[in-house]
């Protein structure tokens, strides 16, 4: 595999990062002083600031290992960490890793450890190169399976009186997820992936915009989309193997990426693929370390297409920057959208 270490990760509610000595105080009030928490787990409530200062400060200066993997599970909505999830170990002989979580009571049933999984899911298979992700839970807490269930794994047997936990001798439920199995299991959803070969890029980005003739009807400006996207960072969708749209990004300062280009075949709208290619083009723009997106469109109120398209962005999150009145000729004022990528 090839290790890269405890590298951010941003979902649509959460920011898995690396954890700091700053964060003793909301984690031993957010899950780590927990009893309720620490049920299943192999480690003890942490009684003071002292202990859980202790254990972050091991933590940290592991974090120069690229084979050590243990991430903060920040609650963006607090930004205050509820939660970890980790990989408890790998094995770079059958490319594998064993995941394990907790988080805060205050954050049970809201599906952010689903979240979580699926993120580190995505990273091992799509960035390390796992072959096969697996965790394990005690029978007595099936929440946890359901966790794993939730995000494809399949379950493989329960191993008696397999383990040792704060409950003492436990049996433990294994599941497993293999990367062919991932990609089935994404597949259902819309499989997401960044492409790099230049020609695959313009052939998708060609079927995609022809499709668009509402919003991509000008050849010229059609076809200068077509070849630029030849160089841009290019993150496409794929239902049953066929291109379903694509998303380009391109960098416009040190601190400002735009979201140059995206289209989604009409036949597939509504049905979660733009989120899911603006999700992953995000991601990607916040670890290289970027810290705003912008997008260009025409202003609301002069057609109904592009009306659309303004009320996508702000579902995103995207806040009203700037209008340019003659950008794109008085006919077709230019709205800039912006967005902070929480740096």
């Amino acid at each position: 595999m090839n290790h890269q270490g405890t590298k951010m990760i941003e979902t649509e509610r959460l920011l898995l990062r690396p954890f700091q000595v700053e964060d003793t105080v909301p984690m031993l009030r957010n899950w780590a002083s927990d009893p309720e928490v620490t049920k299943f787990l192999t480690w003890q409530p942490h009684e003071s600031a002292e202990v859980t200062a202790r254990v972050l400060e091991t933590w940290v200066k592991k974090y120069d290992d690229p084979s050590f993997y243990l991430w903060a599970v920040e609650w963006k909505e607090i930004r205050q960490p509820v939660g970890s999830i980790s990989a408890v170990r790998t094995d770079d002989k059958t490319d594998s890793a064993t995941i394990g979580y907790c988080i805060g009571r205050g954050w049970w049933g809201k599906g952010i450890v689903a979240e979580a999984l699926q993120a580190v899911m995505s990273f091992f298979f799509e960035e390390v190169g796992a072959n096969c992700v697996n965790a394990c839970h005690d029978p007595q807490n099936p929440n946890s399976g359901k966790v794993m269930r939730k995000c494809g794994m399949t379950y493989e047997g329960t191993w008696r009186a397999g383990g040792v936990n704060n409950q003492g001798v436990c049996d433990e439920s294994w599941y497993s997820i293999l990367k062919k199995e991932y990609e089935s299991f994404r597949g259902q959803k819309g499989v997401v992936r960044q492409v790099t070969n230049p020609e695959e890029k313009t052939g998708i980005s060609r079927l995609i915009l022809e499709a668009l003739p509402e919003w991509f009807g000008i050849p010229e400006a059609r076809e200068e989309y077509i070849q630029d996207s030849a160089d841009q960072l290019f993150f496409a969708a794929f239902r049953d193997d066929s291109p379903a749209g694509f998303l380009c990004l391109k960098e416009t300062g040190r601190e400002t990426v735009e979201l140059a280009v995206m289209g989604v075949r009409k036949e597939y709208h509504r049905l979660g693929i733009g989120k899911e290619l603006f999700a992953a083009a995000k991601n990607c723009a916040f670890r290289k370390g970027y810290s705003f997106i912008q997008v260009k469109t025409v202003q609301m109120g002069r057609y109904e297409e592009y009306d659309q398209t303004n009320m996508f962005y702000q579902s995103l999150g995207f806040k009203e920057f700037e209008v340019f009145p003659s950008l794109w000729g008085e006919e077709n004022p230019c709205q800039i959208y912006v967005m902070g990528l929480g740096r």
